[in-house]
């Protein structure tokens, strides 16, 4: 039997795998790391919706294997069967044996598939994080399609969508909430998303729950999407974006606890309960909010990317300026021209668990004067909490500043950062590439007008300063 041994085994090479085996390689050289995934070419999660319009390939959306092995890891194929904890062993389905000190299990999620009727029916696909099926899909499936239905409306049913409608594909978005992506956004910006979508000849469907999918003339190929109340949608291939649930088969079988949410329980450091020597990042892993450490279900690279950084540091002791604090969930997005994102709570979000809260906005160009080429209008929304003034949240709507906005304000969020904090703010500002004013500090005047409204109304004279 093969047999072999190394000091760190990580098991999945996704975002959250591969960002531990840096680390790990990076935070403790005199170690063996060593990153075993199934798949020979990986690609890139965030890109995978690109692969069908803007990137028009597969090959196109390949995630590198060069930082970590610039850092010193190794990189190995191979599927696990069972693990040994009392040995340290994990046995490949080939019959090889790898040995570990330390195990990081980053096995990722898997497609949620609704208990509705028709969901084997050829041309009803999900979105997998392999290079196979995705090629195949782009290569063969997606060419013969000429309508497709898209049952879910949050991040990934989105820029599928947008994507590809690129390719003349009529493309039919269903979603059961009033809006696309309520979840995640206040309603000002799913009406947005909502209308640029809308005007690029995407058709959306809310309020509408699928009761079933039923095959063609051939019978075995899906023909129509049943809407409840409504008339059959006829569709050639249908596209299930409904969510992702933690993959903890792996995990069930070593018999580490899961938490209620799904995931493998694990500490701030992201080790398990059961044994400090195991660890678990990513998707498979339990999630907390950062702020009401209420059971987070936000699967997105960039989460499991930073559980990757915190576990890498942690392997051999605790380095308590490094831990996972809780999930502030920091998303962002564009459809042709139009970009938008959130960083940690909504309004909405905010007000349901009880906070008090101070909201303040702003609107203005992302170029200054706003006569500068390619110039975008920014709106930018800030929450506080009404008592403390710390920031609690962020939404904004812009160009091509939107992203790197919104991890300005993420790291506010995690730095504690107040109203005050913000209002004196020091940044750069250029014409070309910055607002004359940082569209944070906008806000946040904003929301001290009305913070100072309510405490001295009889000054003001502010009569809209109660939200």
């Amino acid at each position: 039997m093969n047999s072999s041994k190394t000091d760190v085994l990580i098991v999945g090479g996704g975002p959250a795998g591969m960002m531990a085996g840096i680390t790990a390689a990076q935070f403790w050289p005199h170690k063996e790391v060593t990153v075993l995934r199934p798949e020979t070419d990986a690609v890139i999660p965030c890109g995978i919706p690109y692969i069908f319009g803007t990137l028009g390939g597969t090959e196109e959306d390949m995630a590198g294997r060069a930082p970590l092995l610039a850092a010193g890891g190794k990189l190995i194929n191979g599927l696990v069967q069972r693990v040994d904890r009392e040995r340290r062993e994990a046995q490949l389905e080939d019959g090889r044996i790898i040995g570990w000190e330390r195990l990081v299990l980053a096995t990722g999620g898997e497609n949620f598939i609704p208990p509705i009727p028709g969901t084997d029916l050829h041309g009803v696909f999900s979105i997998r994080k392999d290079y196979d099926y995705l090629d195949r899909l782009f290569s063969q499936i997606i060419p013969d399609v000429h309508r497709l239905a898209i049952i879910g409306g949050g991040f990934i049913g989105v820029e599928f969508a947008d994507e590809v409608r690129k390719r003349g594909i009529e493309v039919h978005i269903i979603e059961m909430l009033p809006h696309l992506m309520q979840a995640a956004f206040d309603l000002d910006a799913c009406v947005a998303v909502e209308k640029q979508l809308r005007q690029h000849g995407v058709h959306i469907h809310t309020e509408a729950r699928v009761e079933a999918l039923r095959p063609g003339a051939d019978g075995r190929r899906v023909g129509e999407v049943q809407i409840a109340d409504r008339e059959p949608l006829s569709v050639d291939a249908v596209l299930i974006a409904i969510g992702v649930r933690p993959n903890v088969a792996l995990a069930k079988d070593m018999g580490l606890t899961l938490s209620r949410s799904g995931g493998v329980w694990v500490d701030a450091f992201q080790r398990s309960r059961e044994d400090p020597a195991i660890f678990a990042v990513g998707d498979c892993a339990h999630k907390q909010d950062y702020f009401t450490r209420k059971a987070n279900h936000a699967m997105i690279a960039s989460q499991a990317a930073a559980e990757g950084r915190i576990a890498g540091m942690n392997l051999y002791g605790l380095r308590e300026l490094r831990y996972n604090a809780g999930s502030v969930s920091i998303y962002a997005s564009e459809i042709d021209g139009l970009a938008f994102g959130v960083a940690g709570m909504t309004q909405t979000q905010a007000s349901a668990e009880g906070f008090p809260i101070l909201v303040g906005e702003a609107r203005m160009p992302d170029h200054h004067p706003a006569a500068m080429p390619d110039t975008t209008e920014i709106y930018c929304r800030l929450i506080f909490s009404a008592n403390t003034l710390q920031l609690l949240g962020a939404q904004v709507l812009g160009g091509r500043t939107t992203g790197e906005l919104l991890n300005t304000m993420g790291l506010a969020i995690q730095m504690h950062a107040t109203a005050p904090d913000l209002a004196s703010m020091q940044f750069g500002s250029q014409p070309r590439l910055t607002p004359a004013l940082h569209p944070m500090v906008a806000a946040t005047g904003d929301a001290l007008r009305r913070h100072y409204a309510l405490q001295h109304p009889c000054l003001s004279g502010d009569s809209h300063a109660s939200l």
